[in-house]
């Protein structure tokens, strides 16, 4: 009976490991705008996620890339993840904002120069005051 409990967790825990998608920076940059009228802000455009990147919206995925710190702390609790190397400079990104993730990490990733692995909830952003076009929520590190 041990042994078929044992068996059991661990069929359950290797589909809970599977469940869990790698984003692909590819299908991130997939996005398109549509241009909307309004009358309030005039012409403004809206991003139009691809299906299998709205699919992901609201579902626990894994993202690795570069570290991009948003402060000067060695464990970062908001930072962006890059799917290129960045120069340093906040005003000199690489790419555009479909290469860019931001993280919310409440209890804190360590700053690193070389790529991280993020695991948390996935948020597509359609009118981010600073453009940004995805988040992962309650993100955590994931061990190598």
């Amino acid at each position: 009976m041990k042994r078929l409990a044992s068996l059991l967790s661990l069929v359950l825990l290797a589909t809970t490991a599977s469940a869990q998608k790698v984003v692909d920076w590819n299908s991130l940059a997939e996005v398109t705008y549509a241009e909307v009228e309004s009358e309030s802000d005039g012409t403004t455009w809206v991003p139009e996620f691809p299906q299998a990147v709205s699919d992901l919206n609201g579902t626990k995925v894994r993202v690795s890339g570069y570290m991009i710190p948003l402060d000067f702390t060695e464990v970062q609790t908001s930072f962006l993840i890059s799917a290129m190397p960045g120069d340093g400079c906040y005003f000199h990104m690489p790419g555009g904002p479909e290469t860019i993730v931001y993280i919310e990490a409440p209890k804190g990733a360590d700053f690193s120069y070389g790529t991280v692995e993020m695991e948390g909830t996935l948020e597509l952003l359609k009118d981010d005051p600073y453009g940004l076009l995805y988040q992962i929520k309650d993100a955590k590190p994931v061990e190598k």
